[in-house]
């Protein structure tokens, strides 16, 4: 990625709203405050993610975004501790996501802005994450039966148009080693409902042949 693009994105850092409400903007001050002071307590609960409720970030009028907090683009690898890209801007960007089908509805759609102002991405700024992304894609054809591990940390993964149904599962995986860990908390924390997510996943049923190698 180009040097000064990617220090700008790194100082001023990004925020990511991962869900939209549209209010009628001609509700009162007090009912407006009350939605969100309510989308605040029993929505944002749901996502594994800090998220401040804020009116009309995007500059549309009466819309009411979740937005993330504040996080720098760039991570360590928690074992080379090599400096990585990690955030899924060129996902998140309404300028890139606008130009793929899409069947999401609006509540459903986000955008990234920068952390120091809450201005969404420029056009420049997308393109330049656009094209170093695209430019390092890696197509794995995969046949019924198979199973894609993707680390996280060494790669940004994603899925090409397809047919049928989506099965899609998430897992959180860690090292023993807590000097690899460092402070984060939520692989450890959450470990109980990770074990009863996957225990559920055992007794669905699979469509694929149980004796393929």
């Amino acid at each position: 990625m180009d040097t000064k693009v990617l220090q700008k994105l790194y100082d001023r850092k990004i925020r990511i709203s991962v869900s939209n409400l549209d209010i009628p903007p001609s509700f009162p001050g007090p009912l407006k405050e009350g939605i969100k002071n309510l989308v605040d307590a029993a929505v944002a609960p749901k996502f594994d993610m800090d998220l401040e409720m804020i009116y009309e970030s995007d500059g549309k009028p009466g819309r009411l975004q979740a937005v993330e907090t504040a996080e720098s683009p760039i991570n360590r690898h928690p074992v080379t501790g090599l400096p990585v890209w990690f955030n899924n801007a060129h996902n998140h960007a309404r300028k890139l996501r606008d130009r793929r089908p899409c069947g999401v509805p609006e509540v459903g759609m986000t955008e990234v802005f920068y952390a120091d102002s809450m201005d969404p991405l420029s056009l420049e700024d997308c393109n330049e994450i656009k094209r170093a992304s695209e430019k390092h894609i890696s197509a794995l054809a995969m046949e019924p039966g198979d199973v894609l591990l993707v680390d996280n940390y060494r790669a940004l993964h994603g899925r090409d148009v397809f047919q049928g149904d989506r099965y899609h599962a998430v897992s959180w995986f860690t090292w023993g080693n807590e000097e690899w860990r460092g402070d984060e908390r939520r692989i450890v924390d959450k470990n109980g409902m990770n074990k009863i997510i996957n225990g559920m996943m055992d007794w669905l049923p699979k469509d694929f042949e149980s004796d393929q190698s």
